[in-house]
């Protein structure tokens, strides 16, 4: 086994991507632990695996992935109350969250030095999470990149080292943004298709073998948000935070969009959080 499979290995947010990466891990023989804002009795299947308290989580992981939800739980964790930038210890932190580039900039300039910083953001949705087959597009130096592969070959099957810490993230919101644009298009005809008297199933059949395939469409009874509305807690309204996580990221470069192009972007936001109600056929 490879040395750095047999260190202590902690997961920072149990949501929908955290949960089943730790459990991917677990059954993987790796000596994996997690932890997550809401309480033990949110995870009853990880038994003594969920460590309830910050601190001792922290002292337990040698490595830790975030999967926390976004900037402010990402805050709160390493700066907040007992948090990873506290110790004094060496840790190594693997940002797998998707997060702003002009952040993570930020961020990464306030992390102490005893605090290998890594990022790592992943792509695939629940469904890849559970299989162990996710995206992983990495932003770190070449020898930390080789350090933490092991851990990402169980958790993925695609791993890229994109480049220098931020790289990774810069791709990330570039995808989303992409991906974002797929959600939308396709809910708004699937929603439309009656009108023009096409039932949804024979929508997605002509989109999924046509020039209107998409990863969203492709996969959409496998995907378990894909139905959902928009609400402030779910998981299209984590797409409108990715979305403005590459508007911010461009805010901070030599963009220049021109107006049609910041139209786009500003619909697509709209899109999002009034995003139609799936068809019931």
């Amino acid at each position: 086994m490879n040395e750095i499979l047999k260190l202590n290995i902690g997961i920072a947010g149990c949501g929908t991507m955290g949960l089943p990466m730790l459990e991917v891990l677990l059954k993987n023989k790796i000596r994996a632990f997690g932890y997550d804002i809401r309480s033990k009795d949110n995870f009853p299947t990880l038994k003594n695996k969920f460590i309830s308290s910050k601190t001792e989580f922290f002292d337990k992981s040698d490595i830790i992935l975030s999967a926390v939800r976004d900037i402010d739980q990402t805050l709160e964790l390493c700066e907040g109350h007992n948090g990873l930038f506290k110790l004094n210890s060496p840790k190594t932190f693997v940002i797998c969250s998707t997060l702003s580039p002009a952040f993570l900039k930020k961020f990464f300039l306030k992390s102490p030095d005893n605090i290998t910083m890594i990022e790592a953001p992943m792509s695939g949705a629940p469904m890849r999470a559970k299989d162990a087959s996710l995206t992983f597009m990495v932003g770190s130096k070449v020898n930390e990149f080789e350090k933490i592969l092991p851990i990402l070959n169980i958790l993925g099957d695609k791993i890229y080292h994109i480049g220098e810490f931020g790289t990774g993230m810069s791709v990330k919101v570039l995808n989303n943004f992409v991906a974002s644009c797929s959600v939308v298009a396709v809910r708004h005809v699937l929603s439309e298709a009656k009108n023009l008297n096409i039932t949804t199933n024979q929508l997605l059949k002509i989109l999924n073998s046509s020039s209107g395939q998409t990863w969203f469409s492709e996969n959409l009874e496998n995907i378990d948000w894909a139905k959902e509305n928009y609400e402030t807690n779910n998981t299209i309204a984590i797409l409108e935070k990715d979305v403005r996580s590459f508007l911010d990221g461009l805010a901070d470069s030599n963009s220049s969009s021109n107006n049609a192009m910041v139209n786009f972007q500003n619909a697509l936001l709209n899109g999002l959080k009034n995003i139609p109600t799936f068809p019931k056929n």
